[in-house]
């Protein structure tokens, strides 16, 4: 019988008799290929593939896909995870090396080892999981032009497509697709072939042409788990072109393929969001999603149900059960904090269109309170809901004067209604005093004079299980974080207006017959005192109400666009208040609504009034002259408020804020003073947000565009700056006094600053030898330590060759968990210094000075 023994030792003879007959790589013989190619493929080919494969799997094994959004087609590594992959991708480039360099057989310009271009293709995808992806792409274009004219090119071409893509360099990305299309990919690429393109196509926002790669892809896509995410993609894709049967046909598909429970049940329900309002089969899936409900194991996912079974109710022009749904899913809500903000913001949406805008900020808000930052439109809904929250402050205010001031103008109705809520205060002190008493009737009866010393903590009731207690206090901090005992508690803004102060606390000075502490409440002169009884105060409240009524006619028009409501405001406003300040801008703001919705009417009659009454006004002066607006003193006064309020979110970092209000200042403000500043401005934030050649060419722009400008002569010095290699500082905040310098092209430390108190110094060089050790094999690094001053040491770790070495090299630091946890966990400071800085820094003791410096500089791209 033949075991796996003798097949072994055979083998093993075998390799030992070629090795004795001569195996140079210099001589294309039998031996020599046969002994080069069998120990390539089993001694280090074999072992660098499994080192992939099973990191690969342990990807996929992590990863935690966000089915609100479209799915990923590749799972890659974060920048984390990729840190953590260092060491088995060192190994595989170790391996690869080996081979390539003990086993190449290039022998009159052709190579004789067939594993030699697997073991290129290995190496560059290492890089390419190291993020180097640089490195990788020269890799993958060698093999493209030392094997062009066999199919192992298309392998290296596919790969250099995915790196520029992640490099975010889409032309160079499509030139190499493109370059396969021409040639024609070979049956064994094809899977990967279209499957990178239909990538490449979902990140241009092409979603036809993704479809269309996508569906060729899955014709020679062989592999059960490519299989199922391609399904599941392409019927997100048909989803989000409202193809509804085709998308559910993929959904059922993906669960037929048996996929993880997470993408079985997404599945589900996203079949369940396909559903066709012509089609027969409504009952069944409403059906389906009803047991769902009922099954236990879906108690997390009960928000996502609901989610889908709102959506059905909208599709069938059930918009209260739409409604009430969407209310379920977010109640529902325990973990997801995504889909809890997801239901909030559909409620928001749907109340913005009504509109109803006191239910639709009240929904934004909740909506804020858990969406993630990261979410796409964050800021797009962050700027809605402020607008939102201005307007319903308004909107509440002219509310409570207009409810304050009949009170003081109507005595029956007044004494009526404050008797009603001093009635409402008695009975509240009733049932308190009542609950109050049979607490204390409780405790005497069950002899516990410390109640939560006595609880057993299997309890029934939930506040009497301290067990059950505990764990709903820790998921209501899981998901509203440290929220105040408070009214709107659930709010994350509280600019809310209440008629009387709900919170008074009891006015121990009054004393009842009994001796007891008189509350307010029950008494009229708590109430009277908001009611607006004197001239000077019910003057205090019509000047709240005609702010609030202008300032919503703004906001009517500027914020939301709502035309037909912002005329309402201006006409209350001057109907009511016709010798108030703001009976002019008031028509002028009409005048300007007539000319956007074309009412030529509207527009004749507040031309006419404005003219007749006012033909001296700036306002007049505008209507009769369309470019006065240039130069006139009130608009200057806005556009600079205006400019005032963007420049501030610059100096926040909110570039992208910037560029929305530098856009709109254009539409706004039409030909206004400081355009030039606001472009300006804008190219700046540009520079934060884009890339050098974005920025490069607004700053261009500014000197076409502004040629004696003052903004002019500041673009062309940062493009001068630009020209010589040296960053541009954009902040505008005060440098550190000694004079750093950036070279990137110098050698860099790592500082670490330690409190001199700390005795475990010794303990963290040997940790950071340790990690250099596991994840920089390769390269030698000098820890060592030293005194500052009397306060504070140094461990520095020397040297890295260039920026990028550096940058690579503190990213990991930041990023492990594993060897490093002591030190980052101390919070202590740490950054990059180069050769030539750090003899300034050491020289002047300018630890706080240089972490300025680095944190303008460095930190931000790092």
């Amino acid at each position: 019988m033949i075991t796996k023994r003798h097949i072994s030792y055979t083998v093993s003879l075998a390799l030992l008799m070629l090795v004795i007959l001569g195996c140079s790589r210099k001589k294309n013989r039998f031996t020599s290929r046969a002994y080069h190619n069998t120990t390539s493929r089993y001694n280090w080919y074999f072992n660098a593939r499994e080192i992939r494969k099973a990191n690969e799997l342990q990807l996929y094994e992590q990863h935690k896909d966000d089915f609100s959004e479209l799915l990923p087609l590749f799972i890659y590594p974060t920048e984390e995870q990729s840190k953590s992959m260092y060491p088995d991708m060192d190994k595989i480039i170790e391996k690869t090396s080996t081979l390539i360099h003990r086993h190449s057989m290039f022998i009159k310009k052709e190579e004789h080892n067939r594993w030699i271009d697997d073991s290129y293709m290995l190496m560059g995808i290492a890089r390419f999981y190291k993020q180097e992806y640089y490195v990788g792409a020269e890799i993958f274009e060698y093999v493209a032009k030392a094997y062009k004219n066999k199919d192992e090119r298309f392998g290296a071409l596919i790969w250099l497509a995915r790196t520029h893509m992640e490099l975010k360099e889409m032309n160079k990305a499509e030139s190499y697709l493109v370059l396969i299309e021409e040639k024609g990919c070979p049956k064994e690429y094809n899977s990967d072939y279209h499957a990178v393109f239909a990538d490449f196509y979902i990140r241009k926002h092409n979603y036809d042409e993704a479809i269309n790669q996508l569906e060729k892809a899955l014709k020679t896509t062989k592999k059960k788990r490519e299989k199922t995410r391609f399904n599941y993609v392409l019927a997100q894709l048909w989803l989000k072109k409202k193809e509804y049967a085709k998308a559910s046909e993929l959904f059922s598909t993906v669960i037929k393929l048996r996929p993880k429970y997470d993408m079985m049940f997404n599945a589900k329900i996203s079949r369940a969001m396909s559903f066709d309002n012509g089609s027969e089969d409504s009952q069944d899936i409403k059906k389906m999603l009803t047991r769902m409900v009922k099954d236990k194991k879906n108690t997390e996912f009960l928000d996502q149900i609901y989610y889908a079974l709102a959506d059905i109710a909208f599709k069938e022009g059930d918009e209260p059960l739409g409604i009430k749904y969407l209310q379920k899913s977010a109640a529902a809500s325990v973990s997801n904090k995504k889909q809890k903000a997801l239901s909030y913001l559909r409620l928001g949406e749907l109340f913005y269109e009504k509109p109803d805008y006191l239910s639709s900020q009240a929904y934004y808000d909740n909506c804020l309170t858990v969406l993630p930052k990261e979410f796409e439109r964050y800021d797009q809904i962050d700027a809605r809901n402020k607008s939102l929250t201005r307007l319903v402050k308004n909107i509440l205010i002219v509310q409570e004067q207009d409810s304050l001031q009949k009170l003081a103008n109507d005595e029956s109705y007044r004494n009526k209604v404050i008797q009603a809520l001093i009635d409402q205060a008695i009975e509240e002190d009733r049932l308190k005093a009542l609950e109050e008493e049979n607490d204390a009737n409780f405790i005497r009866d069950n002899k516990a004079p410390n109640i939560n010393a006595n609880l057993d903590n299997t309890g029934k009731w939930y506040f009497y299980n301290q067990t059950t207690l505990g764990f709903g206090f820790t998921d209501f901090k899981k998901n509203w974080g440290n929220r105040k005992l408070e009214d709107n508690w659930r709010r994350s803004n509280k600019e809310t207006v209440a008629t009387f102060d709900e919170n008074a606390p009891v006015d121990s000075t009054k004393l009842d017959s009994t001796g007891q502490a008189i509350n307010p409440k029950t008494t009229p002169e708590y109430y009277m005192a908001a009611i607006p009884m004197t001239d000077s105060t019910m003057n205090r409240s019509h000047n709240l109400i005609i702010e609030a009524l202008y300032a919503m006619g703004n906001l009517y028009r500027e914020d939301f666009q709502d035309y037909k409501r912002a005329t309402q405001s201006f006409e209350d406003l001057v109907a009511r208040y016709d010798t108030c300040r703001y009976k002019l801008p008031s028509w002028y703001n009409l005048y300007r609504i007539s000319l956007l919705i074309d009412d030529d009417a509207m527009k004749e009659k507040y031309k006419r009034l404005i003219l007749n009454n006012y033909p001296e006004s700036e306002y007049a002066r505008i209507i009769q002259d369309p470019t006065y607006n240039k130069v006139t003193r009130e608009n200057r006064k806005r556009v600079n408020n205006y400019y005032s309020i963007v420049y501030d979110l610059f100096k926040e970092n909110q570039y992208d804020k910037v560029l929305v209000r530098c856009e709109k200042a254009k539409a706004i403000f039409a030909d206004n003073h400081i355009q030039d500043q606001f472009d300006f401005l804008a190219a700046m934030a540009l520079g934060h947000v884009s890339e050098r050649d974005s920025f490069k060419l607004a700053l261009e722009n500014i000197v076409t565009n502004y040629p004696g400008s003052d903004v002019s002569i500041e673009a062309k010095r940062i493009l001068e700056l630009m020209k010589t290699g040296i960053k541009v500082d954009m902040s505008g905040d005060e440098a550190s006094k000694v004079p750093y310098t950036h070279n990137f092209n110098d050698e860099f430390h790592l500082v670490l600053v330690i409190p001199g108190t700390d005795k475990k110094v010794n303990k963290y060089k040997v940790d950071i030898s340790n990690f250099n050790g596991k994840y920089y094999s390769g390269k030698t690094f000098n820890v060592s330590n030293i005194f500052i001053d009397p306060t504070q040491q140094l461990v520095i770790v020397k040297k890295m060759d260039g920026y990028d070495a550096a940058k690579d090299y503190y990213a990991s630091f930041k990023l492990n968990k594993d060897h490093l946890s002591d030190i980052l966990g101390l919070g202590y400071s740490y950054f990059l210094i180069s050769k030539d800085n750090f003899v300034l820094f050491y020289k002047n003791k300018d630890v706080k000075g240089y972490l300025k410096f680095f944190e303008k500089n460095f930190e931000e791209e790092l």
